[in-house]
């Protein structure tokens, strides 16, 4: 049986923050590397506010048409995947719309990628100031993180320990934050991903890998926002 070669975690330029290229030029390249699949998992957009890391809410449909068309077209040559990567935010929760993307049968995965926190209704933890973003926030992200996988819809943690992205020095509070994502994904069966763009972007924290025992699956994702980031790393 033949192994599959699959890249996995590669954005659109519907972010905002990704390269301006057609999605055909991410399949292109993906052939001359001889992958069989390759996962899109652009950052969701959600209705009524306007996150300018996620593609516009008016660019989903977009999005998914011209996954699903490239899918069709080069079916012969590559397993084209169509997936989306989200915050896990409880306000969208009870509004249904995680449900209305895990029930609509175009999107093959959701990714869980907890960029931001919600600390109330309508408030996030991007209106702190930077201070109190490097000081707290990888708690609340934590903790949004274990929600959104004991929550049901989504398939893969994206980059878990890119939450510590504004600490400095790994500190006991961090271990327990870890802790407590790791027991999670045990829990639930959840998959992490090693992210190659947190090891490139001095992101990765090795404190937080040397923590995961052996049974919990890790996948290994590109994050690829450019052409150039699609490297032949393949996951199984």
């Amino acid at each position: 049986m033949q192994c599959k070669k699959e890249l996995f975690h590669v954005h659109t330029y519907r972010c905002r923050h990704a390269e301006e290229i057609p999605d055909e030029a991410y399949v292109k390249k993906a052939i001359t590397f001889g992958a069989t699949d390759i996962w899109f998992t652009d950052h969701a957009p959600f209705p009524d506010r306007d996150f300018k890391h996620c593609m516009p809410y008016k660019q989903l449909e977009d999005y998914l048409n011209s996954i699903l068309s490239l899918k069709e077209i080069y079916a012969s040559q590559i397993n084209v995947h169509v997936g989306l990567e989200a915050e896990y935010y409880p306000f969208y929760d009870k509004s249904g719309y995680y449900q209305a993307l895990k029930d609509d049968e175009r999107i093959e995965l959701l990714l869980l990628g907890q960029h931001l926190a919600e600390v109330e209704p309508g408030v996030y933890t991007i209106s702190w100031d930077a201070k109190r973003r490097e000081a707290e926030e990888f708690q609340w992200l934590g903790q949004a993180t274990c929600l959104g996988m004991k929550s049901g819809y989504f398939d893969v943690l994206a980059h878990p320990d890119r939450i510590f992205r504004r600490r400095k020095v790994w500190t006991d509070s961090m271990e327990q934050v870890s802790r407590d994502i790791i027991k999670t994904a045990k829990e639930t069966g959840m998959p992490l991903e090693q992210n190659e763009a947190s090891k490139r972007e001095g992101l990765y924290w090795q404190q937080f890998w040397d923590l995961v025992p052996e049974g919990i699956e890790i996948v290994h994702g590109l994050d690829a926002h450019e052409l150039k980031e699609l490297i032949s790393v393949f996951y199984k």
